[in-house]
Order: structure tokens, then C-alpha cells, then sequence
């Protein structure tokens, strides 16, 4: 699959020369890819320090995922490797305010109401922060070698209400529990088997299955994608909004469904006469 690069921009140089340390400089900075199926690629791009959230970090997908690129279907969360992600930059945070960083309920919240699934592709550590960027995501991917943590215990960290909620939605009032009171780390396979992640790929093919599972969603409808996501944050508690009035919507003349009906009531009949007309001929045979 071709694609196109872009990389988001830097401040000015002198700018940055004169910013304060908790700057776009420590924080991981965040790359752009477009594809060309309408799959918009965001990968976090410094594997050297193993992917850390900074404020710049976390503005950057932010503003990616609220703005994105024009037909944008479907966005991909991927990371340099070898950890998706080693949580929230602790130097950034020892230089100014950690509380507006680390674990605040407003992170990632761009993501959680986006009008376009997004699909999150898990390899190594994911850890607090990263956890919590894996959570705004619609659908995981993992490889053998994901490990799952939140070190706030150690940290001396009380997670936000939002971010604890989110977790027992996903992973059930014990394993949350054991994660954030006893430091449970949870492989691959018990992620998988809580639901959290919902496939494991070969840490090899995980990119490319990642991107095939996007090109697939991206093929859909758009008005139903973005309805039924909707729809599953009522379902789920996330938001209130009016259900049955989103399912009406995707009733309206000339939209997909409408679209889909019609193509089902022509080539239907077509098939069935096809089939009709073989039968006869075994039938005289």
C-alpha cells in the first residue's frame, strides 16, 4: 500500500530557543501518513525514548484527529519501535506542571469523540499513558510481545475518574483492580481474553494487517461508521445523545442505505433467475 508522508510542522527555530523545556524538543513528535484509501496514519515517532507523552505529543494527535486530512475514513495509531508507548514524559513533567499532563481526564478526549473509528496498533510496553491512548481507540491490535501496565501506585499517581471508568469498561472491575492496586502487567493473550484487544498478528505483519483492517472500514459507509460509533458511546455510557434520532438519519433519501437497498432488490432477482435457469438445465440433463 503507497503512501503519502508528511510530517507536522516544527515551531520556528528561534521560537523554540526561548520556549520553556516542556517543549515540542522532549516530546515525542508525531508523524503523519496518508494513505491512499482514505486511511490517515498518526505514528509516534521517536522509538529512541520510547514514545513518551508530552503536552506537544498529545496536542498533536489531538488536533490531527478533530482536523484530519479531507476524506479522511478511518485514522491508525502506530509507533516506532520497540514500545507503543512508555507513558507520560516524566521529564517533561518535572519541568513544569505534571498535574495538566499526566493522566488528566481531558487527554485524548478528541479521539474518544472522533467522527472516524480508529484502530490502534499495540507492539512492547504499553504503559499508563499509552494505555489511556489505547483506550480512546475503537479497535486493537496487539502483537505476541504487547505488555499492558499503570505504574500509578508506584508513581504516587491517582488515576482521573474518566480514565479509571474507561479501564473497568474495558477490562472488568477485577482486572482493573489488580492493574492499578497490585501492578498487574497483562500480556497479549489476557488482553485478548478480556476483549480488550481484538486481534493478535505476528509482530512482523502487524503494520500491514492494521492498515488492510482500516482500507476494509474506510470502503464502508461514512455516515453509518460515524452513527454506529456514536451510537455505542450511548450504548456504553460514554455520552448522551439521541439514539433513535442517528438511526433515522441513516434513513434518509439518497444515503447509503437507501443506496444499498436498491442495488440488493436489482442483482437479487437477477441471481435468483440465474440459479432458476441452472437447476432447470440439470433438471433436463
Amino acid at each position: 500500500m503507497r503512501a503519502l508522508r508528511t510530517y507536522l510542522p516544527r515551531r520556528p527555530a528561534e521560537e523554540r530557543a526561548h520556549a520553556p523545556r516542556k517543549s515540542v524538543e522532549i516530546s515525542t513528535p508525531v508523524r503523519t501518513i496518508r494513505h491512499r484509501d482514505g486511511v490517515v496514519e498518526l505514528q509516534l515517532a521517536d522509538g529512541a525514548r520510547r514514545n513518551v507523552l508530552g503536552r506537544s505529543t498529545i496536542s498533536a494527535i489531538e488536533a490531527a484527529v478533530s482536523e484530519p486530512p479531507r476524506d479522511t475514513r478511518v485514522i491508525v495509531i502506530t509507533a516506532e519501535a520497540p514500545d507503543f508507548c512508555a507513558g507520560y514524559d516524566l521529564r517533561e513533567a518535572a519541568a513544569g506542571d505534571a498535574e495538566s499532563l499526566i493522566a488528566h481526564e481531558s487527554n485524548f478526549a478528541a479521539l474518544r469523540h472522533s467522527a472516524v473509528p480508529v484502530i490502534a496498533v499495540l507492539d512492547g510496553n504499553v504503559i499508563g499513558g499509552g494505555l489511556e491512548l489505547a483506550l480512546a481507540a475503537d479497535v486493537r491490535l496487539a502483537s505476541p510481545e504487547m505488555r499492558m501496565s499503570i505504574p500509578a501506585n508506584r508513581l504516587g499517581l491517582v488515576y482521573s475518574l474518566p480514565g479509571v471508568r474507561l479501564l473497568v469498561a474495558e477490562l472488568g472491575e477485577s482486572m482493573t483492580r489488580a492493574m492499578l492496586l497490585a501492578g498487574k502487567v497483562l500480556d497479549a493473550s489476557e488482553a485478548h481474553q478480556a476483549g480488550f484487544v481484538s486481534e493478535i498478528v505476528e509482530r512482523d505483519q502487524l503494520a500491514a494487517r492494521a492498515l488492510e483492517l482500516a482500507a476494509t472500514m474506510a470502503a464502508w459507509s461514512p455516515e453509518a461508521t460515524a452513527g454506529n460509533r456514536r451510537v455505542l458511546d450511548i450504548a456504553v455510557g460514554r455520552i448522551e445523545d439521541d439514539a433513535a434520532a442517528l438511526r433515522r438519519a441513516s434513513f434518509r433519501p439518497g444515503g447509503s442505505l437507501e443506496g444499498s437497498i436498491r442495488r440488493f432488490a436489482v442483482t437479487r432477482p437477477t441471481r435468483f433467475a440465474a440459479l432458476r435457469r441452472r437447476l432447470h438445465l440439470v433438471r433436463r440433463s
